[in-house]
């Protein structure tokens, strides 16, 4: 019972900062220079400059129907992180009014893209952290996907936002805001690989040889890491070796090295990146 109400208070700021940061992305980088990121935001910036209406009231309308099919198809409690997220989203930016701040403080194209997508890709990841959506075209995926198994998550969201980014350039006639958007969705995207799944900092190494007794427990003694053992033989030789997998950080891999040829010269090591590790010495369930 407490760890659920940790969980649920944990989830809650999660997607209180996170919306945060999206509003300060959109009122003071994207919305000023017409740039966008798609989903519902992009049409509520054609909205916007073409009819005046309400930012946050556009954002807000435009989820309605997708909030209903998210409760029919993905269940209440996925829905409700995704409608309270939508609300505080629409919330902070009409509180933190952005009228003046467009009228008089226009930032560089190339700097407002940028940090624009920086600061709404840490946004957006740290809702998803909160296992919630932020509406529009990452909602309408996961709808179709729950409909449609098949369907790549990804490859919906991509399509809808080219949709909209295309839009964008046919209504204001001009290919330099899709050009400037496209930037925008890069770096956005990528900084929710970094902040949702996490840097490269664990590493997954494996070692072939036959002096696994000795490696392993020097791995143990020293390193204080676990390992995997797994017999193998090698195709060309035809000899017998023993694979070694460990699961390592960063600054740990070069002393595995050392200790290995250290011990076995001829040992053959291979690392590969891991994004997230769960368990004993690294993240806890």
């Amino acid at each position: 019972m407490h760890s659920k109400i940790s969980r649920t208070i944990i989830d809650t700021l999660l997607i209180i900062i996170g919306t945060f940061i999206m509003s300060l992305s959109i009122n003071f980088f994207l919305l000023p220079n017409r740039i966008t990121t798609g989903g519902a935001s992009g049409i509520a910036t054609i909205l916007y400059y073409k009819f005046d209406f309400n930012m946050g009231l556009s954002i807000l309308i435009i989820n309605i129907p997708l909030f209903i099919m998210s409760i029919k198809k993905l269940g209440f409690k996925f829905s409700f992180k995704s409608i309270f997220t939508t609300l505080l989203l629409t919330t902070f930016i009409d509180l933190f009014t952005y009228n003046s701040y467009i009228l008089h403080n226009r930032t560089d194209m190339v700097i407002s893209s940028i940090y624009g997508g920086l600061l709404l890709g840490i946004g957006i990841s740290l809702v998803f952290k909160a296992g919630a959506s932020s509406g529009g075209t990452d909602l309408l995926a996961h709808i179709l996907q729950k409909k449609a198994g098949t369907l790549n998550l990804s490859k919906i969201i991509l399509i809808s936002d080219m949709v909209i980014i295309i839009a964008l350039m046919i209504v204001f006639n001009d290919i330099n805001l899709g050009l400037y958007s496209a930037i925008a969705i890069y770096i956005s995207s990528k900084m929710i690989d970094i902040v949702f799944e996490g840097i490269n900092y664990t590493k997954v190494i494996n070692i072939i040889t036959k002096n696994d007794s000795e490696i392993t427990n020097k791995i143990i003694d020293v390193m204080k890491r676990g390992a995997t053992i797994t017999k193998c033989m090698g195709a060309y030789s035809k000899e017998d070796y023993i694979n070694i997998t460990c699961i390592a950080t960063l600054p740990e891999i070069s002393k595995i090295k050392k200790i290995v040829y250290d011990i076995d010269s001829n040992a053959f090591i291979y690392i590969s990146n891991t994004n997230e590790v769960w368990g004993n010495g690294f993240k806890i369930f």
